[in-house]
């Protein structure tokens, strides 16, 4: 007669493989619980430099967590309703526009370029327009000519002072047209950068190819801004 309480060694390996398990378990989850919460106070900046034969394209694409996006939803907030409407998104942008090349820095080769505004900034509130703990993201466009000058080993950096006083996570990205190639001199797998509050934010690239000269005539292929919806609408986040 078959013991009814004897596993069968093939069931008695996998009790055994999850109280194994279970140990680690108990460990890592409270700590993912915790990294989420530190997320919550950090700002990430994804910084796109675009270079071509005529223009130098920078965009800073920022997406604000928990306790920032808090924050600047108050900011933005300025009849205390607890909504925000599109017109106060509006005049929001029209002071971040105001102030924002103030903020951010070109330099070429060690030395400074200064940028001009591309497009309007865009700000996008991922369906929610209410004041408190959420995401949302803000979308800043600049660009210069490119230099005549630039070179073979120069290197491009975005020096970024935009919110000092909050933790940042940067990601690096690039696009070389008319035959430029670039480098962010990273590892492959070097996603994300932390930053601390305060601390210097200056994103490097280096030209491995400066793009080929053309006759001005022929405009190199420039992508304008990813449409989004009307602030206030609370529709099609950006991409």
């Amino acid at each position: 007669m078959t013991n009814p309480f004897q596993a069968s060694p093939g069931r008695w390996g996998k009790t055994c493989l999850c109280l194994c398990l279970l140990p680690g378990l108990l460990i890592i989850l409270p700590l993912i619980g915790r990294a989420h919460d530190r997320l919550g106070s950090f700002v990430q900046h994804t910084v796109h430099v675009a270079v071509g034969a005529q223009h130098l394209d920078v965009t800073l694409d920022l997406t604000f967590f928990e306790e920032w996006s808090a924050r600047e939803r108050k900011a933005m907030d300025a009849d205390s309703s607890g909504i925000i409407t599109r017109s106060e998104q509006e005049a929001y942008l029209r002071r971040i526009e105001a102030d924002t090349c103030n903020h951010v820095k070109l330099f070429v080769g060690g030395h400074e370029v200064p940028l001009g505004s591309l497009y309007p900034p865009e700000i996008d509130l991922l369906t929610d327009n209410r004041v408190g703990p959420a995401h949302h993201r803000l979308r800043l466009f600049f660009f210069v000519t490119t230099p005549a000058g630039l070179r073979a080993g120069d290197e491009i950096v975005v020096e970024d002072k935009l919110w000092p006083q909050a933790n940042i996570l940067v990601t690096p990205q690039m696009e070389g047209r008319n035959g430029c190639r670039l480098a962010t001199g990273l590892p492959a797998d070097a996603d994300l950068l932390p930053g601390k509050a305060g601390q210097s934010r200056r994103i490097a690239f280096k030209c491995l190819q400066p793009p080929s000269t053309k006759p001005a005539a022929q405009a190199e292929h420039r992508r304008g801004p990813v449409p989004t919806a009307s602030p206030g609408s609370g529709q099609a986040p950006l991409p």
